[in-house]
C-alpha cells in the first residue's frame, strides 16, 4: 500500500494468500483447518455484512428525513467551543466502538459530524486523525471491543479473555496519550500534510 502497487482490498487477499503459502510451507495446511478457517471468516464476514447494512440504512433515513440537518442545528445552536464538541464526539466514537465496526460507525456519525466539523471551523485533517485514533480505541476496550473478539477467536483455548484485557492495557494507554496530545496541539497532526500538500 506504501509503494502504491496494491490496494488495501487487493493487500489483504495478498495477505490471505501469504498465510496460506505459510501454514503449507510448515505443513500446517490440512482440508479440516482450511475449512475452519473460512467458516470463521464466513460467520464474521457475515455478521460485519449484517452490521453495516444496518448501519446504512440507519444513515440513509437520517439523510432523507432531514434529521441530520436538525441534528446539526441542533448542536451548532448549543453555543458550546469548538474543543468540547469535538471533545464530544470523540467520547461517542469510543464509546461505538464497544459494540460496532469501523465502517458502521462512520456511517452512522460521518453524515452528522462531518457538517458540524464545517460549521465550526475545524480543520477537516485534525479532526480525521482525531477520528481514526477514536475509532481503533473503541474497538480496543473491553468489555466487548471488536478487536478483543477477535483477538479471542483466534488465540489458543488456555488464553482467556482476562489475559487479552491484560494484554491491551498499553495499547489503550498509548491510544489515549496520543489522542490528548493531538488534541491539544494540532500541529501533530497538520504540520506534515500542510508540507505535503
Amino acid at each position: 500500500m506504501a509503494a502504491g502497487w496494491a490496494t488495501p482490498t487487493e493487500s489483504a487477499a495478498i495477505g490471505a494468500f501469504a498465510t496460506v503459502a505459510l501454514a503449507a510451507a510448515y505443513r500446517a495446511l490440512s482440508r479440516s483447518n482450511l475449512l475452519a478457517a473460512l467458516q470463521g471468516t464466513m460467520a464474521i464476514s457475515g455478521m460485519i455484512l449484517f452490521i453495516i447494512v444496518g448501519a446504512t440504512t440507519f444513515s440513509q433515513i437520517l439523510s432523507f428525513s432531514g434529521a441530520s440537518n436538525g441534528l446539526v442545528s441542533t448542536i451548532v445552536g448549543q453555543g458550546l467551543s469548538p474543543q468540547a464538541v469535538i471533545a464530544a464526539m470523540m467520547l461517542v466514537l469510543i464509546l461505538l466502538g464497544v459494540f460496532v465496526d469501523q465502517v458502521s460507525m462512520m456511517l452512522i456519525t460521518l453524515p452528522i459530524f462531518m457538517p458540524v466539523v464545517q460549521q465550526l471551523g475545524v480543520d477537516p485533517v485534525w479532526f480525521g486523525v482525531m477520528f481514526l485514533i477514536c475509532m481503533q480505541l473503541g474497538l480496543l476496550l473491553p468489555p466487548h471491543g471488536l478487536l478483543l473478539m477477535t483477538m479471542k477467536s483466534v488465540s489458543p483455548p488456555q488464553v482467556t479473555m482476562v489475559h487479552i484485557y491484560r494484554g491491551v492495557v498499553p495499547y489503550v494507554l498509548i491510544s489515549l496519550v496520543v489522542l490528548m496530545v493531538i488534541f491539544l496541539v494540532p500541529g501533530v497532526a497538520t504540520w506534515l500534510p500542510s508540507k505535503i500538500g
